[in-house]
C-alpha cells in the first residue's frame, strides 16, 4: 500500500515537552469530524534539515514547527527551493490539495516545501481589523520596544504597510502617544520595568502584541489598560491558521484555546 492509511500532521518543537499543540490539533480535527492523525517529534535545529526532507518524502499533509526552529526551516526551505521566494521564519508546511506531489506554501503554486508563516499572517490580520475598525482617517502610525526580529513586512498588512513602516523612523518615547500599534519585542528583564512604563503614555485605543516570548514581560504588560496579543492568543492563531491550510475549513477557535488551557493547567 502507498502512502499512509489517513493523513498525518509533524509537529516538531525542541523541546517538544510541555507544548500543547498537538492536543489542540487533535480537539479540532475531532470537531471537525477529520480522522486525521497528529504526532510529535524532538527535533534539534541542526537535524531539521534531514526531519523535513523525511517527512515530505513520507508523504505527511502538513507540518507545524515551534518557535525554536522557525528560522532554521526557513533557511532549508530557500535552499530546498533557491529560485522561490521564503518568509524570514516559517512555522507551518501544507501540502497542495490538487497534486499532493509536495508540501505547499503560501508564496508560490509550486508543489516544493515553501515557508508559511501562520502566526505572522494572524498578526497581519489582527492589525488590519484593528485599523479597519478605527473611526477616524487618522495616518496609521506604529512604535517597537525591545529588540525586533520579526521581518515588519509579514507583520503589518496592505494597505498600511508603508505608513506604519515610515512611523518608526527617528521614532522614540515621544512617538508613544501617537501609536495604533505597538510591538514589543526582547527586553533585558532589568529593563523591562522601565521599558513598559514608557507605555502608560499611549491611548487605551492602541494594539499592543507581545513578541517577546518572556514571562516576565508578558506579566509587566497586563496591568496597562489595552488591547493586548500575548503568546497564548498567538499560538491559538498560529493553529488556526495552519489548519484552515491543512484540510480547506475554518477551524474551531474555542477548541483550540478550550485544549490548550486544559493542556497548560496538567
Amino acid at each position: 500500500m502507498d502512502g499512509t492509511t489517513e493523513p498525518i500532521i509533524a509537529v516538531l518543537g525542541h523541546p517538544i515537552a510541555g507544548n500543547p499543540s498537538q492536543l489542540a490539533i487533535e480537539r479540532a480535527f475531532e470537531a471537525m469530524k477529520l480522522d486525521w492523525r497528529v504526532m510529535s517529534f524532538d527535533v534539534t535545529p541542526e537535524n531539521l534539515p534531514v526531519a523535513l526532507h523525511g517527512l515530505e518524502v513520507l508523504g505527511v499533509r502538513g507540518i507545524l514547527l515551534g518557535k525554536n526552529l522557525v528560522r532554521e526551516a526557513a533557511q532549508w526551505a530557500a535552499g530546498h527551493l533557491p529560485d522561490q521566494p521564503s518568509p524570514a521564519v516559517l512555522d507551518c508546511f501544507y501540502r497542495d490539495p490538487i497534486a499532493r506531489s509536495g508540501l505547499q506554501g503560501t508564496v508560490s503554486e509550486s508543489s516544493g516545501l515553501l515557508g508559511f508563516d501562520a502566526e505572522g499572517q494572524w498578526i497581519s490580520a489582527q492589525i488590519h481589523a484593528h485599523f479597519s475598525a478605527k473611526p477616524d482617517d487618522s495616518a496609521a502610525a506604529a512604535y517597537v520596544i525591545g529588540e525586533m526580529d520579526r521581518d515588519l513586512d509579514s507583520l503589518f498588512p496592505e494597505p498600511f504597510r508603508e505608513a506604519l513602516k515610515q512611523s518608526l523612523v527617528d521614532s522614540d518615547a515621544s512617538s508613544i502617544p501617537a501609536a495604533d500599534v505597538i510591538l514589543v519585542g526582547g527586553i533585558d528583564a532589568d529593563a523591562v520595568a522601565l521599558e513598559i512604563e514608557d507605555l502608560s503614555t499611549m491611548p487605551s485605543s492602541s494594539l499592543v502584541i507581545d513578541l517577546s516570548n518572556s514571562d516576565v514581560v508578558a506579566d509587566a504588560l497586563e496591568d496597562l489598560d489595552t488591547t493586548i496579543i500575548n503568546i497564548d492568543q498567538r499560538r491559538v492563531g498560529m493553529i488556526c491558521q495552519c489548519i484552515e491550510k491543512w484540510v480547506g475549513k475554518i477551524a474551531p477557535e474555542e477548541i483550540v484555546i478550550d485544549a490548550i488551557e486544559e493542556y497548560m493547567a496538567v
